[in-house]
């Protein structure tokens, strides 16, 4: 953990200017006449759409694990759960170290292969972002940034998922390539070890039926992550087609992608109300909404992820065990 408080110090500082940034726009006095007109008790739908998300995420990622292991469906679901439920508690997406971790002992696959496959999961929700965008771009009318925005992220990320692919084809020519590198001959084996077993988990781009499979419950897991911020924006006195809402939910996607402190605070927001002031909602509202939908779906994945905890009988100890990835991997305790 000691090797990460830079990135953490930085992460809750750039969090901090934007939490700045946020309340700068904000008039308190009618925010919070907005935060007495809400009503909360609409949000117990938002709490049980979450749990049919994290459900369909449970199914997505069985499917990325089936080529390199055949589980029961939802026996990943607590170590789905894991990773959102660890991003809250410390920055940086770390979180996505752990349940790699986790389930990699859980599983019994490689802990590298499990974190490749995590990293193929969080393509799929950014390639359903992009090709979501384009289709109600024509609906929406987008600021001019916003649209070259996402024209850049869809050439990065584009560039990079077909990396990926490449390599997990020509995965022994990657690594003979590597294997050149001039690194001393531990690190490099290190390395060599690392990068066999992580290319072993993009196994899931060569099953054209499982990747498709996969694909299709992101498309599910964001269209209930939609539904919930319409029921956020009713219970806070407006309305929203699922097309707003979905361009709301990708705008706060991408500012989560940001170095940002534990739960994205800060980028969260900041983006959140950016997104709905381009639909026209007043600041002060947009911000009493976004934070109802921030703090329903902390307490959700808090409650899941503590439900998660004790049912997989996992210790809080162990959870912050998450290091050296690539070091679990080679040695195996007998």
């Amino acid at each position: 953990m000691k090797k990460h408080i830079g990135k953490i110090i930085l992460g809750c500082i750039f969090s901090a200017v934007l939490v700045y940034l946020t309340l700068k726009q904000i008039n308190f006095k009618d925010s919070l006449a907005y935060i007495k007109q809400t009503n909360y008790f609409i949000l117990v739908f938002a709490f049980l759409a979450y749990i049919c998300a994290y459900l369909a995420r449970a199914v997505r990622y069985y499917l990325l694990i089936y080529p390199i292991k055949k589980t029961p469906v939802l026996k990943n679901f607590p170590y789905t759960v894991l990773g959102f439920f660890m991003n809250n508690l410390i920055p940086l997406r770390i979180g996505e170290l752990i349940r790699a971790k986790v389930t990699g002992e859980r599983l019994s696959i490689s802990r590298s292969g499990a974190l490749a496959t995590i990293v193929i999961e969080r393509f799929l929700d950014i390639f359903v972002f992009i090709a979501a965008f384009f289709l109600i771009m024509h609906a929406l009318n987008f600021p001019e940034f916003i649209k070259k925005t996402f024209y850049i992220c869809a050439f990065v990320f584009g560039g990079s998922f077909i990396v990926l692919f490449i390599i997990s084809i020509y995965n022994k020519n990657a690594l003979s390539l590597i294997s050149k590198f001039p690194l001393p001959l531990k690190i490099k084996s290190l390395v060599l070890s690392f990068i066999d077993k992580f290319i072993g988990g993009l196994v899931v781009l060569k099953n054209i039926k499982v990747l498709i499979g996969a694909s299709f419950f992101s498309i599910v897991v964001w269209t209930i992550e939609s539904s919930i911020f319409i029921i956020s924006a009713y219970a806070c006195g407006f309305n929203l087609s699922l097309s707003e809402a979905l361009f709301v939910v990708i705008i706060i996607g991408i500012g989560a992608i940001l170095p940002t402190a534990p739960g994205f605070v800060g980028a969260f927001e900041f983006m959140g109300i950016t997104a709905l002031s381009a639909l026209g909602i007043g600041k002060d509202q947009a911000f009493v909404c976004v934070v109802t939908y921030h703090f329903t779906g902390l307490l959700s994945i808090s409650i899941l992820g503590l439900f998660s905890i004790l049912y997989a009988k996992i210790s809080f100890k162990d959870l912050f065990k998450f290091e050296e990835i690539q070091k679990d991997d080679i040695v195996k305790k007998q």
